[in-house]
């Protein structure tokens, strides 16, 4: 797979390995991989976001318990 990239953000990556003393290969199949992951995780739609928080609710306990733990 070929990646072009602006030459500025080339030069970054290029610096950053250098700094690290990674090879480049390296440092942009992690910086991707991160990306990737990332956007993964926020790609949701707004229905999964609202299961997800139900489910979530449903394993808390009812607030009464809540204040009988405090008193």
């Amino acid at each position: 797979m070929t990646i072009h990239l602006p030459s500025v953000v080339e030069k970054q990556l290029r610096d950053l390995a250098k700094k690290q003393n990674r090879d480049i290969a390296e440092l942009i199949e992690d910086a991707v991989r991160q990306y990737l992951e990332a956007a993964a995780i926020t790609d949701v739609n707004p229905s999964q976001v609202a299961e997800t928080q139900a489910k979530l609710l449903s394993e808390l306990p009812p607030i009464s318990k809540w204040d009988a733990e405090d008193a």
